[in-house]
């Protein structure tokens, strides 16, 4: 009977003793429930460590709470929330070597729980932690790693008040928010990097946007500059194409009074020095002008060639003529190598020759008196190219400007006194001239005072017989410059028009004269002429194209030879007249073989047709 009557007594020893724990393990499940609905509203660190800390402090009744993340290269820990001690030992601890000696290191570095029960055993081990909570204050400590995937991101700890042994439902309890709280952090730093990674990118494309707008600006700005550089560059040609008119202008009355001293008559010795320094400063001058307009043309690639098959040798020993008597004025010994039989080529005969002659009179000028200059021509069929070499024994070309001796401006001559003159432009007009040909260019000297040599190379054409109409052309010019003219000059520079009637007139031709493009226009209406010298910037509401078309519209001057005889010399300056009206364009100072040249080559006017030529 008293054993019956013990039994429901020990039943319910056994309950009380059991309703702690079951108290407990529900208080905890509650626990665990709130770590997890805060943890998934979490969106910081700090508050990941906040909440277990929070959480598991009343949970386990400790003192002490901690939450330590650990550095990517796995060396330190930086502790993501403490609580339960002094301030300063808050800011001693923020971050700590991963071996320090404290229980949350020691759980990251192993990756296993560390569990302490007694306080004699946590003064043992932990000798920092008995100086922080005193040796005879404080008891147990647990710390867990917080691992994601077997990989540890860090460690939690608890201290307590007094020592204490750690069950399973301990364990299992502190484990459940170490779990919790690894996963919470992943995700938090997932979100960090997702949300790094979209404000880099936003970053990025803000950058980009920027980079976009500065070169929306930049190219903006860029065409304004090259607006502005056309603009200037027309600004230059018309500057350019304005002066050579005008430098031109009191050149042609110039030259043409030189050539009336040359056919007045005998002259003493003084006036035949005085009349060849004329001609020379006359003559160096004009170059200058061409080359100052040449090289800009060249440069924009605005000169078109009019290549036609050629013999390379007589437009060489042409060239020769025309400069020997200028070097053996001076007593320079001048020397042709040319080939006995003829060298085809495909060339502006015009441009090339003006090449040839830039380098001969590069020659003359750095030849000293008593020197030697030498023009050889060089066929290299097996290559299929013609060499034109003039060799001199002058000043030489120092090494260091060798290589840029083909530049504008270039300067061979660089003393203070420049006795030398020029502009520096020839040679690099000889280049622009012969690359437009398809050939190339070179220079060698060996140095200061050891001559140079400056040679063109150019292709070969087609070896074939000269065409009928090249044969017959010098039988026709002769025949055609015997022949007296009526020639009207229409020029209103009194001085330029005066000049060119009296060599015309000198020359055998009927000249008349007239001051504007109106008074010409009624003068050969008038007394229709064989051949119209006109010029083009005349005075009122007639220039010179006017003349042409009005001219060319009435049946007694349509067929008359009208010749453009200007400062304007410029590739659309030879269009607009070509469009005009005029058979031919001659830029000031025009010498009189070349213009009787001209006469003679061009048809007789009952067979001429209009057609500007150069």
């Amino acid at each position: 009977m008293r054993a019956l009557d013990a039994q429901p007594i020990l039943a319910r020893s056994i309950f009380e003793g059991a309703a702690p724990r079951l108290d407990q393990g529900v208080e905890r499940l509650q626990r665990l429930q709130a770590i997890t609905a805060a943890l998934a509203g979490a969106r910081t660190l700090a508050e990941i460590a906040g909440t277990i800390i929070d959480q598991g402090m009343p949970a386990l009744d400790a003192e002490v709470g901690v939450v330590a993340l650990l550095s990517t290269d796995g060396a330190t820990l930086r502790n993501l929330g403490f609580k339960g001690v002094p301030i300063e030992t808050e800011v001693d601890w923020v971050e700590v070597p991963v071996d320090s000696p404290l229980p949350v290191a020691e759980a990251a570095r192993l990756g296993a729980p560390v569990i302490v029960p007694t306080r004699e055993e946590r003064n043992a081990r932990y000798p920092v932690l008995a100086s922080v909570h005193g040796v005879e204050h404080g008891g147990a400590v647990v710390a867990f790693p917080l691992v994601v995937e077997a990989r540890i991101v860090g460690s939690l700890g608890f201290c307590f008040p007094a020592s204490r042994a750690f069950d399973a439902d301990d364990h299992a309890f502190v484990l459940s928010i170490a779990q919790q709280c690894a996963l919470a952090i992943e995700r938090v730093r997932w979100h960090e990097v997702a949300e790094q990674e979209i404000a880099h990118r936003r970053a990025s494309e803000e950058a980009l946007r920027a980079r976009e707008r500065e070169l929306t600006a930049l190219v903006a700005e860029l065409k304004q500059t090259q607006d502005a550089l056309r603009e200037a560059d027309r600004r230059k040609d018309e500057f350019l194409a304005m002066l050579a008119h005008e430098l031109r202008n009191p050149l042609a009355p110039l030259l043409n009074a030189v050539e009336l001293l040359k056919i007045a008559g005998p002259a003493t010795p003084v006036i035949d020095r005085a009349r060849a320094i004329m001609d020379r400063q006359i003559g160096h001058m004009t170059r200058m002008v061409d080359d100052l307009l040449d090289i800009s043309r060249i440069s924009r690639g605005k000169i078109a060639l009019s290549a036609d098959r050629l013999d390379l040798v007589e437009l060489a020993r042409a060239a020769a003529l025309d400069y020997r008597p200028l070097l053996d004025a001076r007593g320079v010994r001048f020397e042709l190598a040319l080939p006995a039989a003829p060298v085809w080529i495909r060339a502006d005969a015009t441009r090339l020759t003006q090449a040839i002659g830039n380098l001969l009179q590069n020659a003359n000028k750095f030849t000293d008196d008593r020197g030697s200059v030498r023009l050889s021509v060089v066929p290299d069929r097996g290559r299929g190219v013609v060499a034109v070499e003039v060799a001199d024994t002058g000043i030489g070309i120092d090494p260091a400007i060798l290589e840029r001796i083909f530049e504008p401006f270039t300067q061979a001559d660089r003393s203070l006194a420049r006795s030398r003159g020029g502009l520096g432009l020839g040679l690099a007009l000889v280049k622009g001239v012969v690359e437009l040909h398809g050939g190339g260019v070179r220079a060698a000297s060996a140095g200061v005072g050891r001559g140079a040599q400056i040679a063109i190379t150019l292709p070969l054409a087609d070896v074939a017989a000269p065409r009928a109409a090249e044969a017959l052309r010098p039988a026709v010019a002769a025949a055609s410059a015997s022949r007296a003219r009526r020639i009207l000059i229409i020029e209103d520079n009194h001085d330029a028009a005066d000049s060119l009637r009296m060599l015309l007139e000198r020359r055998g031709h009927a000249v008349s004269v007239a001051h504007s493009g109106a008074d010409g226009v009624a003068a050969a209406r008038d007394a229709p002429p064989d051949v119209i010298l006109c010029d083009i910037g005349l005075p009122g509401d007639m220039n010179g194209y006017g003349v042409a078309r009005a001219l060319r519209s009435e049946s007694a001057t349509r067929a008359t030879l009208m010749v453009a005889l200007t400062g304007y010399g410029q590739d659309d300056d030879r269009r607009l007249a070509h469009a005009a009206g005029f058979d031919a364009h001659l830029t000031k100072p025009v010498t009189q073989a070349m213009l009787e040249r001209l006469l003679a080559e061009l048809a007789s006017p009952s067979e001429a047709a209009p057609g500007a030529r150069e």
